[in-house]
């Protein structure tokens, strides 16, 4: 075992899990992260907490496995170490709605719990409650970039969130590592241009962009060298994986774009835009999957106010 991995399982596990003597503590993983969890359960014991581990299929996407949900629902807090993402789940949302407090680590690796679980989360939460106070008041969203990203969402109604890894509060939900401020936009309304030059996540790091047009909150073109991946891609999903669901603004000094979509969206400096599932998150879009891209140095306006200029946070911090 890593002497520094266990050692931020640790870390992680008493600073953003908030665990209370006599609280069911569970790893949830599947078969092809179960040499991983098992880390993060030997160092829950290690601490004190009753901690256990279920390990069910490897799945990519989809609602987790009857028998791993029937453990989730008993359950006071979960660490999900999984390969695929649980956290636009049925099974997660009502774990979520009765108390549990759960992180989703999907496709999280050693590299990962060794170089991002140390980030400073005070920081994260202050960054991302500022950003997700801002969310929450704009009615429009403008984004540019200099590769010709120009794409304008809405908000009007909707409430941001922020990912702060602090997950204290009776049925607190984030991934670790934490990082950033999202946004459920309306999901048929948004027009413009998305030149993604980062990652589009389970798709693949952009070596060259790709460039998407949306007329009403749906991708209606592609262009670019993967266009026709792209398409085969989305193709594999329901419908509603052409419709926008999410704006996100990366708030993790730590995290680097390494080609894993659990630390890509959280990089600061960048910005991502999601389709598919937003129920999750307060928006009325359901679906099959959740993909986010991510946008380098980007130029965001909330109603007009530019508050980050070719990748610089430049509001109020």
């Amino acid at each position: 075992m890593s002497d520094k991995v266990y050692e931020a399982a640790k870390k992680s596990i008493s600073s953003c899990m908030a665990l209370k003597e006599g609280e069911q503590f569970l790893i949830l993983t599947d078969t092809e992260q179960v040499n991983l969890a098992e880390k993060f359960l030997k160092a829950g014991n290690d601490l004190g907490f009753e901690t256990s581990m279920v390990c069910g299929p490897l799945k990519i996407s989809g609602e987790i496995p009857v028998l791993v949900s029937a453990t989730l629902a008993e359950a006071d807090a979960c660490m999900m170490i999984t390969t695929g993402s649980f956290t636009h789940t049925q099974s997660r949302a009502d774990a979520t709605a009765r108390g549990c407090r759960i992180a989703s680590m999907p496709g999280i690796t050693e590299e990962i719990v060794r170089d991002t679980l140390n980030a400073d989360y005070d920081e994260v939460e202050k960054i991302g409650s500022i950003l997700a106070e801002k969310l929450t008041k704009c009615s429009e969203i403008r984004i540019t970039t200099k590769a010709g990203t120009n794409l304008v969402l809405y908000a009007e109604g909707r409430s941001g969130i922020a990912d702060t890894g602090k997950l204290t509060n009776t049925g607190s939900f984030g991934n670790l590592p934490a990082g950033e401020a999202m946004i459920a936009p309306i999901e048929n309304r948004g027009d413009g241009k998305l030149v993604v030059d980062g990652v589009i996540c389970d798709f693949k790091m952009m070596e060259d962009p790709l460039t998407l047009t949306f007329a009403n909150g749906r991708i209606i073109n592609v262009e670019g060298v993967d266009s026709e991946d792209f398409k085969e891609f989305v193709s594999q999903f329901e419908d509603t994986a052409r419709n926008v669901c999410e704006f996100g603004i990366g708030t993790n000094r730590q995290c680097q774009i390494i080609g894993n979509g659990l630390v890509d969206e959280k990089v600061f400096g960048t910005i991502h835009i999601a389709c598919g599932n937003n129920l999750f998150m307060g928006g009325q879009q359901d679906c099959d999957m959740h993909y986010d891209m991510i946008i380098k140095s980007p130029t965001v306006y909330l109603d007009g106010e530019c508050i980050i200029a070719d990748g610089e946070h430049i509001y109020q911090k």
